[in-house]
C-alpha cells in the first residue's frame, strides 16, 4: 500500500486528518478567543500553563498508546492491562512533578504569587493516567474514530466554557479552568469509548517490554521539551510574559498545522508501516511515499504560513502586530518539523525509537546560542533563525540514521 493506494484506503487517513485538524482547531480558536479577551500579559501568564502541562507530558511520556498498537501482543487483555499500570505510573509521577515544581516555576516567570496556579495543573497528568487505551488500541483495525471522540467533545467543550469563564474570572485563569476541564472530559470520554474493562495490572515482564520500548521515547520527550518549548522558557524568564505571548501565540498559529498532519500520519501509517516491516520491498515502498507526502506537506505549509503573515492582527487584534516579523521564519521552522515527522514515523515502525531522540538533538544544542543572543540584546527573529537552522541539522541527521537502519530490500 502507499498512498497513491485506492480511494477506499484514504478514507481513514481523511478521518484521522479532519479529527485532529478539528481538536487543533477548537484548542487554537479557544487560545486565540482568549487571548483578546484577556490581553497580551494576561495570555502570557496563561501560556506558562500550557507549557507545563505539555513539558510534564512529554517528559514523563512512555508511548504506552503507540505501543499497544505496535506490539504484536497489543490485542492481548494482560498486556493492556500492564500498559494502564504504566500509564497510571505515569500519571502519579507527572502529577507529584507539577506540585513539587509548582513554586519554582512560578518564581522563574517572575510570578511568585501564582504558584497556586501552577499546583492546581497536577489534576491534568494524574487524568491522563487514567485514561483507556482501547480508543487508541482500535487502531490496530483502522478504527480511528472513537480517538478521535476521545479528544474532539472535550476540545469543545472546552471552547464553549471560554465566555462563561470570562465573565466569572476576566484573567488568566480562564485558560487554567479550560485546560482542567479538556482533559477530565478527555479521560471520561476514553472509558465511554472503551469496550473492555479498565483494568491495570502488574506483570513484570510486560514492564520490562514497555520500559525497553518507552525510555527512548521519554527521552525524546525530554527533548521536545526543549524543541517546542525552549525558546519560550528562555523568552519568557529574559523578556517577559508580553513577548512570551508573541511567541507562544506564534508557535501556536504555526506549530498547530504541523502537528495535525505529524499526528494524523504516526496513526495512520504506524499500523500499516508496522504490518509490513518484514517486507522490505512493501516496507520501502510505502516508506517513499511517506517521504515524499511529508516533503511536499511541509514546503507547502510554510509557503502558505509565510503569505498569511499579514493577517495576524485582524486574528489576534492590534497588540500582536509585532508577531508579523516572527511568523514567516516560525512557517520555516515548523515546515521542516513536517517532514522530519515522515523520517520519525518510519523509523517507528521499524523499532528504532532513538531516531527521534538523536534528531532533535541538533535543537537542543542550539538553545545556549540563544540564550546568549537574547541575552546580549539580541532579537526574536535571530533567536528563530539559529533555531531554523538547528532544525534543518536535525533532519539530515534523523535522515541519515533511518537510512542505516532500513532493511535491504
Amino acid at each position: 500500500m502507499t498512498l497513491s493506494a485506492p480511494r477506499r484506503s484514504a478514507h481513514p487517513f481523511l478521518v484521522l486528518l479532519s479529527g485532529h485538524g478539528g481538536v487543533a482547531a477548537l484548542t487554537l480558536l479557544r487560545n486565540i478567543i482568549v487571548a483578546r479577551l484577556i490581553g497580551v500579559e494576561n495570555f502570557g501568564i496563561a501560556a506558562t500553563f500550557a507549557i507545563l502541562v505539555s513539558a510534564v507530558e512529554m517528559v514523563t511520556t512512555l508511548g504506552a498508546q503507540q505501543m499497544i498498537v505496535q506490539d504484536a501482543d497489543g490485542e492481548d487483555v494482560d498486556f493492556q492491562s500492564s500498559l494502564h499500570f504504566v500509564q497510571l505510573g505515569r500519571g502519579i509521577v507527572g502529577a507529584a512533578a507539577i506540585y513539587a515544581i509548582a513554586k519554582p516555576v512560578a518564581a522563574f516567570f517572575g510570578t511568585p504569587d501564582l504558584a497556586w496556579a501552577y499546583r492546581t495543573l497536577a489534576l491534568v497528568p494524574l487524568l491522563t493516567g487514567l485514561s483507556h487505551l482501547d480508543a487508541w488500541r482500535y487502531h490496530r483495525n483502522k478504527r480511528f474514530g472513537p480517538s478521535i471522540w476521545v479528544q474532539l467533545g472535550p476540545a469543545f467543550l472546552s471552547l464553549m466554557l471560554v465566555w462563561p469563564l470570562m465573565t466569572k474570572f476576566g484573567d488568566f485563569r480562564v485558560l487554567l479552568v479550560a485546560i482542567i476541564t479538556q482533559y477530565t472530559g478527555m479521560a471520561m470520554m476514553s472509558h465511554l469509548v472503551a469496550e473492555r474493562r479498565y483494568l491495570a495490572g502488574f506483570c513484570a515482564d510486560h514492564l520490562r517490554r514497555a520500559f525497553r520500548f518507552g525510555w527512548p521515547i521519554a527521552l525524546n520527550g525530554l527533548l521536545l521539551l526543549a524543541v517546542f518549548h525552549g525558546e519560550k522558557l528562555i523568552v519568557g524568564h529574559l523578556r517577559g510574559s508580553e513577548s512570551l505571548a508573541l511567541l507562544a501565540m506564534g508557535f501556536s498559529l504555526t506549530l498547530t498545522p504541523a502537528l495535525i498532519v505529524g499526528r494524523s500520519l504516526q496513526s495512520y501509517l504506524l499500523p500499516q508501516l508496522t504490518s509490513v516491516r518484514n517486507n522490505p520491498g512493501r516496507f520501502h515502498d510505502l516508506a517513499a511515499s511517506v517521504l515524499r507526502f511529508c516533503l511536499l506537506a511541509g514546503c507547502t505549509l510554510g509557503i502558505v504560513l509565510a503569505i498569511a503573515s499579514p493577517t495576524v492582527p485582524w486574528i489576534l487584534g492590534r497588540d500582536f502586530v509585532p508577531l508579523m516579523a516572527l511568523f514567516p521564519i516560525l512557517a520555516a521552522l515548523h515546515g521542516i518539523r513536517v517532514v522530519k515527522s515522515g523520517v520519525t514515523v518510519i523509523a517507528l515502525a521499524h523499532g528504532a525509537t532513538t531516531n527521534a531522540t538523536l534528531g532533535n538533538l541538533p535543537r537542543v544544542a542550539a538553545l545556549p546560542v540563544i540564550y546568549a543572543s537574547l541575552n546580549s540584546g539580541g532579537s526574536l527573529e535571530t533567536a528563530l533563525w539559529i533555531a531554523t537552522a538547528a532544525e534543518g541539522v536535525g533532519l539530515v541527521i534523523a535522515y541519515a540514521l533511518l537510512r542505516r537502519v532500513l532493511p535491504a530490500r
